[in-house]
């Protein structure tokens, strides 16, 4: 099993009228390219794979879980009014101490924290392996962040745990999320550097699990 986890800032804002006029923002087709890299094979989808997508000002998740998963299509179309809909839903959940998952469509949910609240303790109902961060610059990130914040071996990419790939700079000002997950569990990291596009990333994430499940 894989779990990735997409750090967005804030929620960007589009219709069903935007999908079907072409006007879709960029933003959101390289969400939706995320949402089928981490899932769509050529006739099938990834069952084994968890996607979730923290916008942090909104305190809003979104939970994709493989082996519920259904009505997910290889086209952007089909990924971005599945993200829509759970979007929108996500909107209107009211938040609680004890956040509830609330069904979108099969596989995909709407879940809201409570102000201040950051979901660490949610993510141990899905994994209960190692904690990775996607970096591009280790020495940037060190410079940020302080010598001590993460540890300094680069890990090999292995079938199982959760892979954090925020989608914007992260900065002394922007590690809370990542402070709290310190607290739950020790961070590694994993340089991507060479590979540029987040959802590309994730296709050399899931090909090295594939290159490792192969007899």
């Amino acid at each position: 099993m894989v779990n990735f986890l997409l750090l967005q800032e804030n929620i960007i804002e589009y219709s069903k009228k935007d999908i079907d006029e072409g006007n879709t923002p960029q933003k959101i087709y390289e969400v939706c390219s995320c949402i089928r890299e981490a899932f769509c094979l050529s006739y099938s989808i990834r069952k084994g794979n968890n996607l979730f997508i923290y916008s942090y000002e909104e305190n809003l998740l979104l939970s994709f879980i493989g082996t519920k998963l259904r009505y997910l299509g290889p086209d952007e179309r089909s990924q971005a009014l599945l993200l829509l809909k759970a979007l929108e839903l996500g909107k209107n959940v009211v938040p609680k101490v004890e956040p509830e998952m609330i069904k979108s469509t099969p596989g995909i949910y709407s879940t809201k924290f409570i102000e201040d609240s950051l979901p660490f303790n949610y993510f141990n109902n899905f994994f209960n392996g190692n904690v990775y961060l996607v970096i591009d610059d280790i020495e940037s990130i060190n410079q940020e962040l302080g010598s001590q914040f993460l540890d300094k071996k680069v890990e090999r990419i292995i079938n199982n745990d959760l892979y954090i790939i925020p989608t914007y700079t992260i900065s002394a000002q922007k590690s809370g999320f990542i402070d709290g997950f310190r607290e739950m569990k020790n961070i590694n990291f994993v340089s991507l550097s060479k590979i540029k596009s987040i959802e590309n990333k994730i296709l050399y994430i899931n090909f090295r699990k594939d290159h490792l499940e192969t007899p």
